[in-house]
């Protein structure tokens, strides 16, 4: 049955929290709508930080799966301490985000904007760049700033606390007890506040998933700053010169591979254990200045050398950049954490993405993948809505629920595969619909739409923009390759020069007249020899000085 509650915390206020806290405030009904977000703006993962030192805190841990720990919490409440780096370090509390200078959404704005919330067709400087006039993606600053008009919009900045961790979470006597702190005037505070239920968006990109691999941590021993994760890369710039593999398929690693192609030392090698992704193929991969291995074998700490599964070895590498997805983490919910901590990369014990079997008064908006993600928040985020204002379709039996869950684990073991909604698109967006039901008469609840067919048509060929994108990429630098060769050949080194002393517009037009110069030279010179030895000269310039003549047929 549905769960009735009056004092309703989300947690997070990304694009999952901002559209849990819109359709939970059009329903009317709640007494109370917090909203808590750690870091100092709305945007969740579309939220910058630039300014945090780059690099992976604790590798041997993120590996065990014990990275991101629950920190002691002081026995007085409300309290305050000092600032300390366990819990005070983005770094270990991993806040920092993935944002760099050059990221695009890659979804188009029709399928990623809520329904009555319409992406803007702003395109920044970046995008114009990036992708021309016609620009089918949108840069993360547009993107964060259309989270902020959700807020803004709907009034719902006084509903939100910034800067607040949710430390922990824990059901006593019937109410969810959030234990928060902030810091002010340079130390911590610490408090306790109540609510019938939670609403937890803070989204699955937080922590970054690394492989076990032979030497892995020890190599990052020995070369400090040399292992980092895609969540940590900002600009090419600081790759400049350097020898770097990109290790994994995934879209963020095909994107940044391309972004430090020109400045690297060398081709960027990327390593891949198994197949590409099928929806874009090794089109991201067969640039020239892309060279593609098998997967990583070992790291060898003591020579910097990395070694592949294919049996080639690269030596005196400087970074390994792994772009191998994220895994899932919730330390403030200590018993939904033991949980995660035994299952791989997925959160157990939650029904359809979204509810908590044992406890449905604890929910999930944002943790699921497969494409659709925002336009599928909005599904998850009225469900939710409707059913903590007590008006949805009941939920199915709890052992239908556990049921569910064990036949996903049976299909898709763990990893993305499980979260991820593909490709049940419509299965799943009209379960969700169905939970929901219609607003209540009198009410400005969210109505869900039926899932539009049209929807999957436009998704279905989204991969080929991308594949479009590199291809020209490829294209160009094949072309630009083939000029360089073209000149070397000639033994010639600037096109431009080369261009202006032909006085041709393109590049092959002047190898032409460079040509038939040479051949005309060449004729000219065996003329020369010939009237020379007709007269037994040597060296027709020596033969015109001795006869005091400028030209050879006046000196004969």
């Amino acid at each position: 049955m549905s769960t009735k509650a009056s004092r309703v915390a989300v947690i997070g206020a990304g694009p999952s929290g901002a559209i849990a806290t819109d359709a939970l405030a059009k329903e009317g009904v709640f007494q109370t709508i917090r909203v808590f977000e750690r870091r100092s703006g709305i945007g969740g993962t579309w939220f910058p930080t630039p300014h945090l030192p780059v690099g992976v805190p604790s590798l041997s841990d993120l590996i065990s799966g014990n990275a991101d720990a629950a920190v002691s919490i002081p026995t007085q409440l409300p309290g305050v301490t000092p600032v300390s780096e366990a819990v005070n370090s983005h770094q270990h509390r991993f806040s920092d985000t993935a944002i760099h200078e050059n990221l695009h959404s890659n979804i188009v704005p029709s399928l990623m904007s809520f329904t009555q919330e319409p992406l803007p067709d702003t395109l920044s400087e970046k995008t114009l760049e990036e992708f021309g006039p016609g620009a089918p993606f949108r840069h993360h600053s547009t993107i964060r700033g259309w989270i902020e008009g959700i807020f803004s919009r709907g009034g719902y900045d006084k509903l939100l606390e910034l800067d607040t961790t949710v430390e922990k979470a824990e059901k006593v006597n019937g109410e969810w007890v959030l234990t928060l702190r902030k810091i002010v005037n340079g130390r911590n505070y610490w408090w306790r506040e109540s609510f019938d239920a939670l609403v937890v968006s803070t989204g699955h990109y937080n922590v970054p998933w690394f492989p076990e691999l032979p030497g892995l941590v020890e190599f990052d021993k020995a070369f400090p700053g040399s292992i980092l994760h895609s969540k940590h890369y900002r600009k090419a710039e600081s790759f400049k010169g350097k020898r770097v593999i990109v290790v994994g398929a995934s879209v963020s690693s095909s994107e940044i591979a391309h972004e430090i192609l020109d400045v690297v030392q060398g081709p960027v090698t990327v390593a891949i254990r198994g197949e590409p992704i099928p929806a874009f193929g090794w089109e991201p991969f067969l640039h020239p200045k892309i060279e593609v291995r098998k997967g990583i074998s070992k790291l060898d700490p003591t020579t910097g050398d990395v070694h592949f599964t294919d049996g080639s070895t690269l030596s005196k590498v400087d970074h390994v950049i792994f772009g191998t997805g994220y895994t899932f983490s919730v330390p403030f919910l200590p018993e939904v954490q033991k949980r995660v901590l035994k299952a791989y990369r997925r959160l157990p014990g939650v029904y359809q993405h979204t509810w908590n079997i044992e406890d449905p008064s604890l929910t999930f908006v944002g943790m699921l993948g497969g494409g659709f993600t925002f336009r599928a928040y909005e599904w998850q985020a009225v469900a939710v809505a409707r059913h903590l204002a007590g008006r949805a379709k009941p939920l199915p039996p709890v052992p239908e629920q556990l049921e569910w869950e064990r036949k996903r684990v049976e299909e898709k073991k763990g990893g993305k595969n499980y979260y991820s909604i593909a490709p049940n698109y419509e299965e799943y967006f009209e379960f969700l619909r169905d939970i929901a039901g219609d607003p209540a008469p009198g009410t400005n609840g969210r109505k869900l739409p039926e899932f539009d067919p049209e929807w999957l048509k436009i998704w279905q060929g989204m991969p080929q923009v991308k594949i479009d994108g590199w291809k020209r990429k490829r294209l160009a630098a094949e072309k630009e390759a083939g000029r360089v060769s073209k000149l070397s050949v000639l033994g010639l080194c600037h096109e431009e020069r080369f261009l202006r002393k032909t006085m041709a517009s393109d590049l092959d037009t002047a190898i032409k007249i460079h040509q038939e110069a040479l051949r005309l030279t060449l004729e000219d010179h065996g003329a020369r020899a010939e009237k020379l030895s007709l007269i037994g000269g040597g060296h027709w310039n020596r033969f015109c000085r001795d006869k005091n003549q400028v030209d050879m047929n006046t000196a004969i």
